[in-house]
């Protein structure tokens, strides 16, 4: 009995991390994953198709909120994709103080020295952080992600 308390338990908390956002109550989650004890959400309020923001940090804290309320940071996001053997890549992204801010979802074959056909498909989803062209940071999801939730095409697409 004590055993299947346990399992319960252990279930009930990872599902509980797994919904874990940065999106508030009137928000849709569009992107949201963990990366070590960060949390990088990308909402869009539930009665706006078209607009987004941008989270990063804790439930407690969060560090970074996109746009802010500055006029310069106004319709900012942007989209980009391309491809990799086996699937491809796309990206949200936006520029702030120089920085540039990317969330990734990518899908591809690992390249473990077997032949092309018996790769093992590869997800990854992260965030990364880059400043005058050279990665500063890069957050992989430890939970797996589960890349962008809702078509992003409306988005301008920028080439990487």
């Amino acid at each position: 009995m004590r055993i299947l308390l346990v399992i319960a338990l252990l279930c009930v908390c990872q599902t509980a991390h797994a919904e874990e956002s940065l999106c508030v109550g009137n928000e849709k989650i569009v992107f949201s994953c963990h990366a070590g004890s960060k949390i990088v959400s990308l909402c869009r309020p539930l009665e706006s198709a078209r607009i987004l923001t941008c989270r990063y940090g804790t439930p407690a804290h969060v560090e970074l909120v996109h746009p802010g309320r500055g006029p310069e940071e106004k319709d900012a996001f942007y989209t980009s994709s391309a491809p990799l053997y086996g699937g491809g890549e796309t990206t949200v992204a936006f520029t702030r103080a120089g920085n540039v801010y990317r969330l990734y979802s990518k899908i591809g074959r690992a390249d473990n020295g077997e032949s092309q056909e018996d790769r093992t498909p590869v997800f990854e989803d992260g965030f990364v952080i880059s400043r005058n062209g050279k990665q500063v940071s890069q957050m992989v999801c430890d939970d797996g992600g589960e890349g962008f939730r809702e078509d992003i095409n409306w988005l301008p697409k920028k080439t990487p």
